[in-house]
């Protein structure tokens, strides 16, 4: 019996330790500052940052940076570029869009920016081998299981059903920016230690918040983004709060974070994820 006790408590130590570095709040990360300085000012992620490690980040564009596929060019966001001939979906060939970043773009753009090595296509890192970049127990794990064998910078290539990939970097969690039970809806208590990515996709919410921008300041008639860099948690869709349908003409899942709404991507719905830890240069 003495025994049982000395192993039972011994557990709970474990349990109790494990739970305090996981919950430690978010460390202040160059990488992460620029990432979050692609959402649009007052997102209570980037927000929070600036609460929790002293350290402020400024939104580089007061909307967020808009999504524009193909979007590779640091030097052209916000300026007025037409659809590619290949354009897919939202985009017409012969109209004007808002240029921004597509998924690739951005994440590419995070990379060099910080020392890591080229990304190029998320197929190719979809087949990438070698130990260094694989991250142990990730490819089953899910919630706070998965938060806990990730680090701030890992990748998430997808592959979506049919021929579109994606590519997304992990952020950390929400209570590693200071939320909590207490100060979350109902819908998000049990999403507080799932992983969050931040990434460029389709979001109704730079389509409206760009429509009075786009009328302002351009003459010519020019279509809004129907997406942007957006923060989403990783999580099964039927934990979602709501849906609305997207500018793409699809359905998008979501809980509030505040005002904010945070999309649920559920990796189970595509066809390939997997999660990297890439190289430095």
């Amino acid at each position: 019996m003495r025994r049982f006790s000395i192993f039972l408590a011994v557990l709970c130590m474990l349990v109790v330790l494990r739970t305090a570095a996981y919950s430690e709040e978010i460390p202040r990360s160059p990488l992460l500052e620029s990432a979050l300085s692609m959402l649009e000012k007052g997102n209570p992620i980037l927000e929070h940052y600036g609460q929790v490690t002293g350290h402020p980040v400024e939104a580089r564009f007061e909307l967020g940076c808009p999504y524009y596929w193909g979007g590779r060019s640091e030097a052209r966001l916000l300026s007025v570029m037409e659809a590619w001939k290949s354009s897919p979906g939202y985009y017409i060939e012969g109209r004007s869009y808002l240029y921004g970043y597509d998924c690739n773009g951005f994440i590419s753009w995070l990379l060099r920016r910080h020392g890591y090595q080229p990304f190029g296509t998320i197929s190719g890192a979809l087949a990438m081998t070698g130990a260094d970049v694989n991250i142990e127990g990730s490819r089953n794990a899910e919630g706070q299981d998965l938060s806990q064998r990730l680090e701030i910078g890992d990748l998430l290539a997808i592959r979506h059903r049919g021929s579109s990939y994606h590519v997304a970097m992990y952020i950390g969690t929400l209570r590693q920016y200071g939320f909590s039970e207490g100060t979350v809806s109902p819908s998000l208590v049990s999403l507080l230690d799932y992983p969050l990515i931040i990434h460029c996709t389709v979001s109704s919410d730079y389509y409206v918040r760009y429509e009075s921008y786009i009328e302002d300041a351009f003459d010519t008639i020019v279509y809004p983004p129907d997406g942007g860099v957006i923060v989403s948690v990783v999580a099964p869709r039927d934990m979602a709060s709501d849906m609305e349908i997207n500018p793409d003409n699809d359905m998008s899942f979501y809980c509030l974070l505040e005002d904010y709404r945070l999309q649920v991507y559920d990796p189970s719905l595509d066809l390939q994820t997997r999660w990297l830890r890439w190289p430095k240069a």
